[in-house]
């Protein structure tokens, strides 16, 4: 069984609500445990498939359903929790919300187009490994140089990319009740079809449906990372309030 590895910043315990976080192709849990100076009040728990990090001795896991079932019985989901995924972690974050009972207080959907997806006209996990890393580059940035420059590294984040690439080509969106969640979706305000990819993303809720464009492109994440913390802390928060008030009558 491909092991599903989780960070929890800061310690089971310490914070009254979790934030379930899913990275972007070829990405790592790191990045989202050092949110959790910027997140008062939740527990990040940062989920990481095999393929990297820690996990890089293991083979990748390249298809969705694989995937989800993987993270489903594998990670314990405490409740009160909500979800966030960027890119391809936005689809798997859905795709969990859909699988798990209860569902989350919230699912926060980042710079990712909603379901149906179009297929890809050229996959490009089917690239050999020089072609990939290019266009990898050209669509996302430059790895970084450490990378770049040792072969066994460069081939270990080649891997893992190709194998997240093919599950974000592969996934086939199954028609199904829509989430009861609220639902969030956030965008980078540079990203040309940005617009498109939050409206679509109303459409898979019978909950309270928002949208924020921040400061930045597709790794918008990245930058000003207190004011999104502020708006992940607060929104969970109120989410929270409103439970359990809900509760209470």
């Amino acid at each position: 069984m491909a092991e599903i590895r989780v960070i929890e910043r800061p310690e089971p315990g310490t914070s009254v609500t979790s934030l379930y976080c899913f990275p972007h192709a070829g990405g790592a849990a790191g990045e989202y445990a050092r949110w959790a100076s910027h997140t008062t009040g939740l527990r990040l728990v940062a989920v990481q498939p095999p393929g990297r990090a820690h996990n890089l001795g293991q083979p990748a896991l390249t298809s969705m359903s694989e995937l989800v079932s993987e993270i489903v019985a594998q990670v314990r989901f405490t409740p009160p929790f909500a979800l966030f995924g960027h890119s391809l972690g936005a689809l798997v974050a859905f795709e969990v919300a859909r699988a798990l009972q209860p569902q989350p207080l919230r699912l926060f959907v980042s710079s990712c187009p909603a379901p149906p997806l179009k297929g890809p006209a050229e996959p490009l996990h089917l690239l050999d490994d020089a072609e990939l890393h290019a266009e990898i580059e050209r669509r996302w940035g430059p790895l970084p140089a450490a990378t770049s420059a040792d072969q066994e590294l460069l081939a270990a984040a080649l891997a893992c990319y190709r194998a997240d690439l093919q599950v974000l080509e592969t996934y086939e969106y199954l028609p199904g009740p829509r989430l009861s969640s609220p639902l969030t979706a956030l965008v980078g305000a540079d990203e040309p079809n940005g617009p498109a990819w939050v409206e679509g993303w109303r459409e898979h809720t019978d909950g309270a449906f928002e949208s924020h464009a921040r400061p930045g492109g597709h790794f918008h994440t990245r930058q000003d990372l207190d004011g999104l913390g502020r708006l992940l802390s607060d929104t969970v928060r109120s989410d929270l309030i409103r439970a359990e008030r809900a509760m209470a009558r």
